[in-house]
């Protein structure tokens, strides 16, 4: 048995967008969920610069959140777990990726890297529409995202 739980440098500031690339890249944003899904155990196993450990993020509090993320239709999915920045503003997600986080980086990305594009993408879109521009079309070419906006 192992434990892999991992995070990124990554904070998530605005957590509509977050929602918003749930619903993207195919997960699902469990508003309010206190503990998200993992191996369970910490195994001490697991050293890397990622590890959230060294993010601050304690063993004692893995699997804790105020919110999780989870594949929708997998119930034994390991989930992400968003959790409050220890070193400031905003949010990190924390997941256990060991044996791909039994389906959940087939759908997140290896690293989360799926959900972190989806997140800068609805940032993106929010800060323009911000600014007075629309969305106009979404195209994709290959696995390219083409955002056309257009001023109101």
């Amino acid at each position: 048995p192992m434990s892999h739980v991992a995070t990124v440098e990554t904070v998530i500031t605005d957590l509509d967008a977050l929602k918003k690339a749930c619903k993207r890249c195919g997960l699902e944003f469990r508003e309010n969920q206190q503990t998200h899904r993992w191996y369970g155990r910490w195994m001490n196993d697991y050293d890397a610069e990622n590890a959230a450990y060294h993010s601050g993020i304690t063993p004692e509090d893995y699997g804790k959140c105020l919110h999780a993320i989870g594949v929708p239709g997998n119930p034994s999915a390991y989930e992400i777990g968003v959790v409050k920045n220890p070193k400031g503003a905003g949010y990190v997600l924390v997941w256990d990726f060991y044996a791909g986080g039994r389906g959940l980086m087939a759908v997140a990305g290896a690293d989360c890297g799926n959900l972190f594009e989806s997140y800068n993408v609805e940032v993106s879109i929010a800060e323009m529409e911000a600014q007075g521009f629309t969305l106009e079309e979404q195209v994709r070419d290959g696995d390219e995202l083409e955002l056309v906006f257009v001023e109101r």
